[in-house]
């Protein structure tokens, strides 16, 4: 039971609008249908029943007026009465039945109301004779020893009934119908303002920070849009604001660097007359003085991401000769890379710089925290290719997967000692650069036991 409520899911606005229209429709559709239904039926079997005891009390005068004794035949009286088709009558006198037509027996008759009428009172019951329903109406005859049955049939308001009952049904059908297309439509009207709504939502997730709300889309909704569009300008300014800091910072620093490389060159180039102890003091400011420039330098990039400043110049490439030419670019002759034959024949859209920065920095990752690039496996897919760098380390957990592509998030391979390693920008820089190409990057098991990230882009077949 717990596995089931953990499964379920609380059903989407339109689905609800829907159900609910539908359920309300159906339950109106019944209550009409039982009330509709109950009404005829009763209306139409009080009208027979008092009609029929009407025909019943007329007939048993006329035949307690004809008989005499010693008189005619009381069955040729019964025939003599040409009642309706619809009814048989029976006579019991003296003990002895008689009966106008053989469609109704004695022994048809309910026995009770059989002994009511012989008491001398009158009485009716509607009863099931050889799968015909009927009205059986029994009167004492009035100074005779005897009494008057007449059995109506009521075959034509079941026929009825049914027909009605399939009326309703099929209006039924249709009212829930109806009211589930309502529903869908009523929900679509509903909802278009909050699809739109969802859709600037996820252009701004996406980067696309001049995206707003029409406040003229909906008169209800146009508070709401007002305060979203306010709150995307606020958002918008405070990205840009921290952009800028970012750029100016990493501009400030561009010439204490250099001058700290100058004076370090300096120094390296006289490291033979330092002591111990400067020699050491000069590899770790060397060191630290190498990350920063990294540091600064990565973070000029992606400020110019998120100003905008960065534009992708798509274009398409045969896949074999966009990857080996990445590598080979970057000097990598010794990693291994399998293609397959759909992989192949594709021309892949992108961006031969953008491509190459990203793999040039899932390449460094692997170099320097996962004990180097294991191959690099192309593979084909539905109008996508996938290039995957898979690497020698120990993998990184499944909750870790999707933060590593944070910025300035490092791993426990890039701390040893405690100690960050790098700048924890390569990974955000390679997510952003295959942003711009239109793919999606993301990082999994590999199969020997490391990590595998993944990248993939764009794809056509032309052949």
């Amino acid at each position: 039971m717990s596995d089931l409520i953990r499964r379920w899911r609380p059903m989407g606005l339109g689905a609800s609008i829907v159900v609910r229209f539908v359920s309300g429709a159906l339950l109106l559709s019944v209550l009409l249908g039982v009330t509709t239904y109950g009404t005829v039926r009763r209306l139409l079997i009080d009208e027979r029943e008092a009609n029929s005891v009407e025909q019943a009390v007329s007939d048993a005068l006329l035949i307690s007026a004809t008989l005499r004794p010693g008189g005619a035949n009381p069955s040729d009286l019964l025939a003599a009465l040409e009642p309706p088709t619809r009814s048989t009558a029976l006579l019991l006198r003296d003990g002895e039945w008689f009966a106008a037509s053989l469609q109704v027996r004695p022994e048809d008759l309910p026995v009770q109301l059989t002994a009511v009428v012989m008491s001398g009172t009158a009485a009716k019951q509607r009863v099931i004779i050889g799968s015909v329903p009927s009205l059986v109406v029994g009167l004492p005859l009035p100074g005779e020893t005897g009494s008057y049955f007449e059995v109506f049939s009521l075959l034509d308001i079941r026929t009825t009934m049914s027909t009605l009952l399939r009326v309703l049904i099929a209006a039924g059908a249709f009212t829930t119908l109806a009211g589930a297309v309502m529903g869908r439509w009523i929900a679509t009207r509903l909802l278009a303002p909050l699809r739109q709504v969802t859709d600037i939502a996820q252009r701004i997730a996406a980067g696309q920070l001049d995206s707003r709300l029409d406040e003229a889309l909906d008169p209800d909704l146009a508070s709401l849009a007002a305060s979203f569009n306010r709150m995307v300008d606020t958002v918008q300014r405070r990205i840009a604001l921290e952009a800028r800091f970012a750029s100016d910072a990493a501009h400030e620093l561009r010439t204490p660097l250099t001058t700290l490389f100058t004076s370090l060159s300096v120094l390296e180039g006289r490291a033979g007359e330092l002591s111990k102890e400067g020699a050491e003091a000069l590899g770790l400011m060397a060191k630290d003085v190498r990350r920063l420039e990294a540091t600064v330098a990565d973070l000029v990039e992606i400020t110019k991401h998120d100003a905008g400043l960065v534009v992708a110049e798509l274009d398409e490439h045969p896949t074999t000769s966009a990857v080996t030419g990445v590598l080979n670019r970057m000097g990598r002759h010794d990693i291994s890379v399998d293609i397959d034959q759909r992989a192949a024949r594709a021309l892949v859209r992108i961006d031969e710089r953008r491509l190459e920065r990203a793999l040039a920095n899932l390449i460094d990752n692997a170099t320097r925290y996962a004990g180097g690039v294991h191959r690099i496996v192309v593979e084909g897919g539905n109008h996508t290719v996938r290039i995957a760098v898979e690497d020698n380390g120990p993998g990184i957990p499944f909750d870790e997967r999707a933060r590593i592509f944070e910025r300035f998030a490092r791993g426990p391979a890039a701390q040893p000692g405690g100690e960050p390693t790098g700048s924890g920008l390569g990974l955000a820089l390679a997510a952003e650069n295959v942003r711009l190409q239109g793919g999606r990057i993301w990082v999994e098991g590999g199969p020997g036991g490391g990590s595998r990230f993944v990248i993939e882009v764009q794809a056509e077949w032309p052949w």
